[in-house]
């Protein structure tokens, strides 16, 4: 079979698109090169440390004892209004969170006592009194408070009851 020039010519164009097909997919992909920038005039260069981000450092043992402190001060304070207004339930309550707060508040068990006292139980009373002492007893004024208050709870009277002086130890 003889082909025309013409189908010839068909025939080679043909051909030539197959080829041309073939060698584009065998070709790998053509990535594009990032475009370099160019570089700043050089300036006086400034070293700057990086920013730290950092959280806020927890309260040292000290720190946090300071305001378990305040804290418990304050609950003091509370107390004695209710144990002035008479409201021993409500000031014996707030005592002994203030003693939660903080244990080692000694004027917190000696207010507690004296409203332990006032709710006629001198048994407990006098327990919270040993605390208060061991906490206290290098203060002369609240060790002659709490020998005050043991010698009314044993001697069945009634004990004044005295603003704290909170803040004078704190």
């Amino acid at each position: 079979m003889r082909l025309g020039k013409e189908s010839l010519r068909y025939f080679i164009q043909f051909v030539g698109i197959v080829f041309l097909c073939l060698a584009i997919t065998a070709c790998p992909p053509v990535t594009k090169k990032p475009v370099a920038k160019k570089p700043k005039p050089r300036q006086e260069q400034v070293h700057e440390k990086p920013k730290e981000v950092t959280r806020p450092a927890a309260p040292s043992p000290t720190q946090a004892m300071t305001l378990q402190r305040k804290a418990s001060a304050r609950l003091v304070e509370k107390g004695v209004l209710e144990l002035n207004s008479k409201n021993y339930e409500q000031a014996a309550q707030i005592f002994q969170d203030a003693v939660n707060v903080d244990a080692s508040n000694g004027m917190a068990y000696y207010y507690l006592a004296m409203t332990d006292a006032h709710l006629s139980q001198p048994d407990t009373a006098l327990g919270l009194l040993d605390k208060a002492e061991s906490l206290l007893r290098n203060d002369q004024y609240w060790m002659g408070k709490i020998e005050e208050l043991r010698a009314s709870i044993a001697g069945e009277k009634t004990p004044a009851i005295q603003p704290p002086a909170v803040f004078d130890q704190y």
